[in-house]
């Protein structure tokens, strides 16, 4: 989520440099600060300390962190945080937030021409992302400034100020990047209903479900790369988030599915991510897909009291999106070029379903 402002010329004097570990407590101030707060994520009485710790992750993490200052002082900061998954290294989420004081003195502009700079000619990226409120005009006339197009419309997104927030995806793409149109591979579809059950995954299973990322319907759908090792496949066996749930489903003594929930934090608390659903190719048509999602939702709806669920799926995953539709969920909107796949690029589908309590 992000923080900024559309901006006049910004005064001569202001520089931009690495973010600092004694830089903490300035960023600690602008986090803090009420219209800051209410532009981001940020949470009241956020800590010096956290920001420490958290710039010593980043220092390893693939992740550019700046900030604005004038006279000395700290005024802004920008991030530019480039994906990790091998399918999505074209892409860089952007983020930004400025001091209550400084807002429309051109520090945004500054901010935004740096990271764009970084990012198209010392980093090659092709699509750069973000997320903004709505109700924040100023802010996303900076990013239309800078190129940036509303993809889609996040639902009640995050919690902000006693009340619901809604969000746009925003992207920007850099380039003609040629659109993959290649056909999903051909399932085998299994006539006979060959009784399965589900339970949680373990870490004995890593063997199995690196078996089932390597299908090429499995692969062709989702963002998995070919040849991964069970040692790359663990955290989907056994997720690293404590609060994330993973199930797998098994037949005839086999995990033929697996299926990730990861509910939010903070102030996304009441927002859950299913970031995998695959079985099998060989084990497609008994049914194990839909039961591996009617699971979720149950631990969402009745056991989590999450209500807002999301996911993105490729955009030309019929039957995925058909599954997903069935089980309430709507288009919020398209990513473009958001995944690399077989030599081009494929847009995703952000689809989310949403409660009221």
């Amino acid at each position: 989520m992000l923080e900024a402002d559309a901006s006049q010329t910004p005064p001569a004097s202001i520089t931009v440099r690495p973010q600092r570990e004694d830089d903490a407590a300035a960023i600690a101030v602008i986090r803090n600060a009420p219209r800051s707060r209410w532009g981001t994520l940020a949470t009241p009485y956020e800590s010096a300390d956290r920001w420490r710790k958290l710039h010593s992750a980043i220092a390893t993490a693939g992740r550019t962190e700046l900030v604005a200052c004038a006279g000395g002082a700290v005024i802004g900061m920008a991030g530019l945080f480039r994906q990790p998954l091998a399918r999505r290294t074209h892409v860089g989420g952007v983020g930004i937030s400025i001091h209550d004081d400084w807002h429309g003195k051109g520090i945004g502009t500054v901010l935004f021409a740096t990271l764009t700079d970084l990012a198209d000619h010392w980093l090659g990226l092709r699509r750069l992302e973000l997320s903004v409120y709505i109700d924040n005009p100023a802010a996303i006339a900076l990013y239309k400034k800078f190129g940036f197009e509303i993809e889609a419309t996040e639902i009640a997104d995050a919690f902000r100020d006693g009340a619901f927030a809604t969000s746009y995806v925003m992207g920007r793409l850099r380039g003609d990047l040629p659109v993959d149109k290649s056909p999903y591979p051909a399932s085998s579809r299994r006539i006979s209903k060959t009784p399965f059950a589900l339970r949680a995954a373990e870490p004995s299973d890593v063997e199995e479900i690196t078996e089932i990322m390597q299908q090429k319907l499995v692969r062709h759908g989702t963002l998995r790369p070919p040849f991964t090792t069970p040692e790359e496949n663990m955290m989907l066996a056994a997720p690293t988030d404590s609060n994330a749930k993973a199930l797998v489903a098994v037949a005839e003594g086999r995990v033929i599915g697996i299926a990730h929930l990861h509910p939010g934090k903070n102030r996304r608390a009441h927002v859950g991510e299913i970031a995998l659903l695959a079985v099998h190719d060989a084990w497609q048509g008994i049914g194990a897909g839909r039961a591996l999602l009617a699971a979720l939702l149950d631990i969402a709806d009745n056991w989590l009291n999450l209500t807002r669920l999301q996911l993105g799926v490729l955009a030309d995953n019929a039957a995925a999106i058909r599954i997903y539709e069935q089980a309430g969920f709507v288009t919020e909107g398209i990513k473009r070029a958001d995944v690399f796949r077989a030599g081009a690029f494929a847009d995703t589908r952000l689809m989310a379903r949403r409660l009221s309590r």
